[in-house]
């Protein structure tokens, strides 16, 4: 009785030693150093670039380390109203592009929403070739002036991070020294994508 006794003892001491020792290397175990989803050692990808069918994340630190644009601008709402202005911090749209490969010299470009939304932007308009209108008059419609404007992927306004609470961490932006009023519809907000297509597939 006393054998069994001892047998079913050493088995239970057994177990509990082969549980300790599962237990310690569960807890020395290296932590996992895998990022999330959607996020990279640098940060949270905000930003997909695709060309050609091929995709490029971007961080708001690798956009960050492209060369910057900083200027001035606003645009008009058909409320009628002038909003917006400031100045705002970014990358040209030209600049960016110009570090993918496989673009088409005569490229346009579909920017994406966080909703869904999207908006189709031809080369032209790309170049900064937009009306803009009386900074003073909100409710005169007619152009004062075409052209000149630089076409910007914002991520800061008035030295501050945009944030989602707002605009989205990314906006579309048309800037120039003077702060020249454009229209609100091409200024595009909650930018998560942009595809680069060719301009001869626009209709």
């Amino acid at each position: 009785m006393a054998t069994k006794t001892n047998k079913i003892m050493a088995a239970v001491l057994v177990i509990a030693l082969i549980v300790a020792l599962g237990v310690f290397i569960f807890v020395n175990l290296p932590k996992q150093t895998t990022p999330p989803e959607g996020t990279t050692q640098q940060g949270t990808t905000i930003l997909t670039i695709t060309v050609n069918g091929h995709q490029t994340n971007y961080t708001l630190a690798q956009l960050e380390s492209l060369e910057s644009f900083t200027a001035k601008g606003g645009y008009r709402t058909n409320l009628p109203a002038i909003k917006g202005q400031g100045n705002y911090t970014g990358v040209r749209i030209q600049t960016f592009i110009s570090t993918l490969s496989g673009v088409p010299n005569n490229y346009s470009i579909m920017v994406f929403s966080s909703d869904g939304s999207n908006r189709t932007f031809n080369h032209s308009t790309i170049l900064g070739n937009v009306d803009t209108y009386d900074p003073e008059n909100a409710s005169d419609a007619r152009p004062i002036g075409y052209g000149g404007l630089t076409m910007v992927l914002a991520y800061k306004y008035e030295g501050e991070y945009l944030n989602e609470s707002k605009d989205g961490k990314l906006k579309i932006v048309f800037l120039d020294d003077q702060g020249s009023i454009t229209s609100s519809g091409l200024w595009w907000k909650y930018v998560v994508a942009i595809q680069v297509i060719s301009e001869r597939i626009i209709t």
